[in-house]
């Protein structure tokens, strides 16, 4: 890990992400790590949000778009290709906007579920309902929280809080990918662990091999509209991401896949089981049942790492829902989110 440059570079980014958050109507140009974490609004030659979606070549001028900002639409996963009546609007919608809080340029991406009784837009606590946060600290992107409805809330904190308990080296931990990110695959071995709150440093850490890289991949989407659903497929500039269980792909028992795509945010998640090493047979029939769904559209260059790895979870977040009333991230009322601060 290259951390010795970080805490002088560290303010510097900051505040550089700052004033792109605050920027007025731009034109894409080279792109930085937000530009990837981060989905877009397109805005009209004053600078106001309009409906236009990131995907239409018309959407020459756009801003990244803030939790408080009224989102003029919403990522939603696909749903099962056999039909599910129970989720007319897929499962999970999910958005990818920047916050400020406690002095920090937050990444706030949300998982919020819509089906057996849960309400969209709203956080539905103990039900499933949560996200995960990511924050850009130097060259290096990382996860620094996440929740779900399996472990709860969960902070990944690296070996940084052993030296600097009060600084924000701590969340050099679930590696995302490091600036700049080439167009072939770069590797680093990061090393985190779980802890349950903020503040905590582990005795341990292990290590988590990932790769990353740039790529240009075509995504199916689904654009909803009150005519009905329109089907397109998309070209997007994306940062794929790997996080491996262990120190290589040989010996890792899982992985975990991500796509950035620019203007969207992250718009896939893929879990993987190495067979060879892992002794978990659940995955065996979750696998045949995710293949079954088709939710999880298959992307040409984007299969096994290798041999006896099996997907067998998956969410891809192109079914596009146009909002047609007033909402904006922070009336998701994620409560983790209140351990940053104001």
């Amino acid at each position: 890990m290259k951390t010795t440059t970080l805490l002088a570079a560290l303010f510097t980014t900051q505040a550089s992400l700052l004033g792109n958050v605050a920027a007025q109507a731009q034109a894409p140009a080279e792109a930085g790590p937000l530009d990837f974490l981060v989905q877009s609004l397109c805005l009209d030659a004053a600078g106001r949000p309009t409906a236009t979606l990131p995907i239409d070549p018309t959407c020459t001028l756009r801003r990244l778009q803030r939790s408080d900002d009224p989102a003029s639409y919403r990522k939603h996963d696909w749903p099962d290709v056999l039909g599910d009546p129970s989720a007319p609007r897929s499962y999970q919608a999910s958005d990818s906007v920047v916050m400020q809080r406690g002095g920090r340029t937050l990444v706030v991406q949300t998982f919020d579920f819509g089906t057996n009784g849960r309400t969209f837009g709203t956080f539905d606590g103990g039900r499933g309902d949560g996200g995960q946060v990511a924050l850009t600290l130097g060259d290096w992107s990382s996860f620094i929280l996440t929740e779900d409805g399996g472990a709860g809330v969960q902070w990944f904190i690296g070996e940084g809080c052993r030296s600097a308990a009060s600084s924000d080296r701590r969340f050099l931990s679930w590696l995302i990918f490091r600036e700049p990110v080439a167009s072939v695959w770069q590797d680093s071995v990061a090393r985190l662990n779980i802890v349950p709150n903020i503040n905590s440093c582990p005795p341990r850490f292990n290590d988590a091999y990932t790769r990353f890289r740039r790529d240009e991949v075509e995504f199916p989407f689904r654009v909803m509209g009150p005519m009905g659903a329109k089907e397109e497929r998309h070209r997007l500039q994306v940062v794929v991401s790997e996080h491996y269980g262990g120190s290589d792909i040989a010996t890792a028992d899982h992985l975990e896949r991500f796509f950035f795509a620019r203007g969207l945010g992250m718009v896939r998640w893929e879990l993987w089981s190495n067979r060879r090493v892992s002794r978990d047979r659940k995955p065996i029939p979750l696998a045949e049942a995710m293949a079954r769904s088709a939710r999880c559209p298959a992307l040409a260059g984007y299969g096994a790492p290798a041999h006896d790895w099996i997907r067998f979870d998956c969410r891809t977040w192109t079914v596009i829902f146009p909002q047609d009333r007033p909402w904006s991230v922070d009336d998701y009322g994620w409560p983790a989110l209140q351990a940053f601060g104001r």
